[in-house]
């Protein structure tokens, strides 16, 4: 039997789920800059992509984990994806996803090192140490944190978004001169015209390793409601966000084009206190990334949560992902990011086309 929905808890996913999604691409403009703002104005209509789908399937893959919550076979990989490419992403993805934890660690050792003058060594070991203690308390704990955490980012975003917009209200008026000038500006697709296609691997690339987490998320929900709208709150949010920074960076894009961190320069718009906020939540947004993505490579490899054989294996990802993140960041994020948007966007068909086909045997059951 349902308990009763609550809202607070709906909030809560919703922040769990774009803590998951945000790193430190989105947390530091790059991500928004390449799948978006390099697009120009028809970005909007990326955005918009994004943001539906985003909904769609947070909603979808919540609900499955909720329906789910009983049976402990349950395996969303093979059940969206069928037996074969299922038991592939089944591997593929944890394997994946640790590997974006030394990408975050190693990025955490470089942010510490930018911005506080610390050791790589010494960064790297923070984030890595917090990381293993956060997960040994298991995906309830990880989830109440994070949960917090998202909207952090999300505030701060849009704080930066609207004053950078406020104090330069001709910006955006004069965004197609200067496009004119950025052709060679990086973006997620060859041409300037596949906006449709950068919205759409943008959510790919995010959403594909998010599986595991968003369906087992799914099962703490007291009722279905809670469940999709969690998701469906979550994509909205992580989008509206990513909309309004996308705008900002379209008013300043002479400015920004070629930055590595184009949000520090939108925070200095408003002081250098700013900025250094931004850097705690950066370094905030890579644990919110890093943490349930060790949840998922030690589920997969370790089993059952609170085993004695899943702390050993979380000690030993923990040790092996501290000694990855000594690795300059720049290189790792070109070796691991590559082409997982591609593969991502079969698993969104192949997610969608199973949701629809439930809907057309519930119909005809009725």
């Amino acid at each position: 039997m349902e308990g009763k929905t609550s809202m607070k808890n709906v909030i809560k996913y919703a922040g769990a789920f774009v803590a998951f999604m945000i790193g430190s691409g989105f947390a530091t403009g790059q991500e928004i800059m390449q799948f978006f703002t390099a697009y120009g104005i028809k970005s909007i209509g990326g955005v918009l992509i994004s943001m539906t789908l985003f909904s769609l399937v947070g909603a979808i893959l919540m609900r499955y984990g909720f329906r789910e919550k009983d049976n402990p076979y349950d395996n969303p990989f093979q059940y969206y994806c069928g037996l074969i490419f299922g038991k592939f992403l089944e591997w593929f993805i944890p394997i994946f996803l640790f590997m974006v934890v030394v990408v975050m660690i190693s990025g955490s050792g470089a942010t510490m090192h930018q911005y506080f003058g610390t050791p790589q060594l010494v960064g790297t070991l923070i984030m890595a140490i917090l990381v293993l203690i956060t997960n040994y308390f298991g995906l309830e704990k990880i989830v109440d944190i994070i949960g917090y955490l998202g909207p952090l980012t999300i505030i701060f975003t849009l704080v930066i978004s609207v004053y950078a917009l406020i104090i330069n209200p001709d910006g955006l008026s004069q965004i197609s001169e200067a496009m004119a000038h950025m052709k060679d500006m990086p973006r997620a697709t060859a041409s300037q015209n596949t906006w449709w296609l950068a919205g759409t691997l943008y959510v790919a690339y995010n959403v594909t390793g998010s599986i595991p987490f968003l369906s087992e998320m799914g099962k703490t929900a007291n009722t279905k409601k809670e469940a999709i709208w969690g998701g469906v709150l979550g994509g909205i949010t992580l989008m509206l966000a990513g909309l309004l920074l996308n705008l900002a960076l379209l008013s300043y894009i002479s400015q920004v084009s070629d930055l590595e961190i184009p949000n520090l320069y939108l925070s200095d718009l408003i002081s250098p206190a700013a900025s250094f906020v931004f850097s705690i939540i950066l370094i905030c947004e890579i644990y919110s990334t890093a943490a349930p993505m060790m949840w998922v490579a030690v589920r997969q490899f370790g089993g059952k949560e609170g085993s004695k054989r899943s702390k050993i294996v979380l000690v030993i990802l923990t040790i092996i992902a501290f000694a990855g993140g000594q690795l300059p960041f720049g290189k790792l994020v070109g070796t691991v990011y590559p082409y997982t948007g591609y593969l991502g966007i079969v698993v969104l068909i192949l997610v969608i086309i199973k949701t629809l086909g439930e809907k057309r045997i519930a119909k005809n059951n009725n």
